[in-house]
């Protein structure tokens, strides 16, 4: 997966985490994720999403609502 950005801008609670992460999750074709949990580091969101049986994570920077998509290894 990849950085993306569909709409910069800040991201200020975990409800608008959880919207950008599924947002960026369903633009890189997946079709049903599953976003669970989001919390706040000093400098980022991180979204636990699960696509299609696969965990990811969604790094949301809170000041642009820049993103990298990682894939975690179980």
């Amino acid at each position: 997966m990849s950085e993306y950005n569909p709409t910069p801008s800040e991201i200020k609670t975990k409800e608008d985490a959880a919207v950008c992460a599924h947002d960026v999750l369903s633009a890189e074709g997946c079709e049903s994720p599953e976003v669970s949990a989001p919390h706040q580091t000093r400098s980022t969101w991180i979204v636990p999403v699960r696509c299609e049986d696969e965990p990811w994570r969604v790094h949301i920077d809170p000041r642009s609502g820049s993103t990298r998509v990682v894939r975690v290894v179980e």
